[in-house]
């Protein structure tokens, strides 16, 4: 999992290959786990798992054994539910790794449960002990179903040159949409209603849940402003009138609009002066009743002066992750960027989006960012990779 396991250290070694093996052990009394542990190789470290709490209360509280199928992850559930081991423990007791290749019989297991199954229980373990917020992207609404079933948080970016994209619409988009030019009435017409529909789909299945969108993109120029008759105009009002039906019927929408890239405080404010005339034209008295907040979606080598004036007027920051770049994201430049963003702005919201995997997460801790948006084959694997991250800095005593 790109070096995840290098940054577990475990100095101790374990001749335990199973969770049968770890729960033969607990039936053992204090001095036989002695023997047994000295018999097996188990070498405790006391200097790093020392325990915190409830954290790793039990005998076993130094083991590395690693549930690698569902069958051991249903016996770690056991485990917690007839209280020999701690739910913290069961979380580090699973291979993240193993999760991506037997996901297919996960959810064909989650099928025969009329409640929580075992790895739903693990998951849920996993939100309740991790502050990293867990999003996922996709236009499609079998994405969509995916990462809900799956326990995201929310869509974390829906970008609105994606959705001209699909099938029904790209056809009739013009060839020049991304200069934002002006379009033909008529033209205008056709796709405010087709943006609407394919909106209110979104926002349907979604239920209430969070989405972040993204504004079309715009030159980065101060003095840009946005067009009342181009693309940008209409993906707006097309997702009001969305939005405004769906309220209608009963549906919540909890909305984040993005200007995309703004060169400086100035063009950001003036993103969110076209976003707000667009829902006043558009929604009129209902403008009360519709909520929506507005933030940025910036490049990750943003310069300090922008990032330090954004971060005065927004409370939510989406970072586009340069996959292309790996660890090199992280250096005292960009650290030192990030943090100061939280000096100036504490309770800020700082998001990550882009095809991350576990192996992100030592990056995206060391930036002080609480919120990742990934692919959503990959969201169980962040929901507990992340808590296990969390759950050892605890237990080592270093400070996210």
């Amino acid at each position: 999992m790109n070096g995840k396991e290098d940054h577990y250290p475990y100095r101790g070694t374990t001749g335990c290959s199973s969770i049968g093996n770890m729960k033969a052990l607990y039936s053992l009394s204090g001095q036989e786990q002695a023997v047994a542990e000295n018999e097996q190789g188990w070498v405790q470290v006391d200097d790093l798992f020392r325990s915190e709490g409830d954290l790793y209360s039990t005998l076993a509280d130094h083991l590395a054994v690693k549930a690698s199928s569902l069958s051991e992850m249903r016996s770690l559930v056991e485990l917690v539910e007839i209280g020999t081991i701690s739910r913290e423990e069961a979380i580090m007791c699973i291979d993240t790794d193993c999760i991506r290749t037997i996901v297919g019989d996960i959810v064909n297991s989650d099928q025969g449960y009329e409640d929580m199954s075992p790895f739903q229980k693990l998951l849920i373990w996993s939100d309740q002990v991790r502050r990293l917020k867990v999003f996922t992207e996709g236009i499609t609404l079998k994405e969509m179903w995916v990462g809900k079933f799956r326990g995201v948080s929310g869509l974390g970016l829906v970008r609105c040159e994606e959705l001209l994209k699909v099938e029904h619409l790209k056809s009739i988009v013009p060839n020049g949409w991304i200069n934002d030019e002006r379009i033909a009435e008529p033209l205008q017409r056709r796709l405010l209603c087709l943006l609407q529909e394919q909106w209110e789909s979104i926002l349907h299945e979604l239920q209430g849940v969070p989405v972040s969108i993204s504004l079309m993109p715009t030159f980065n120029f101060p003095t840009y402003s946005y067009s009342s008759v181009g693309i940008q105009d209409i993906q707006i009002e097309a997702l009001f009138r969305a939005m405004r039906v769906c309220e209608q019927q009963g549906i919540d929408c909890n909305v984040d609009i993005l200007v995309t890239h703004p060169a400086s405080a100035e063009q950001f404010a003036n993103g969110i002066y076209f976003i707000d005339q667009v829902a006043e034209q558009t929604l009129g008295h209902m403008r009360r009743s519709i909520k929506y907040r507005v933030g940025a979606l910036i490049p990750w080598n943003i310069r300090s002066a922008i990032a330090s004036d954004l971060a005065r007027v927004t409370n939510l920051l989406v970072v586009e992750w340069d996959e292309r770049q790996g660890t090199s994201l992280v250096d005292s430049t960009n650290i030192g960027i990030f943090h100061h963003i939280r000096q100036i702005h504490p309770c800020i919201h700082i998001r990550a989006v882009g095809h991350l995997t576990s192996g992100d997460l030592p990056a995206i801790y060391a930036l002080g960012m609480d919120q990742i948006s990934c692919d959503p084959q990959e969201v169980p694997v962040m929901r507990i990779a992340a808590a296990q991250f969390e759950l050892m800095v605890k237990v080592i005593g270093i400070h996210l």
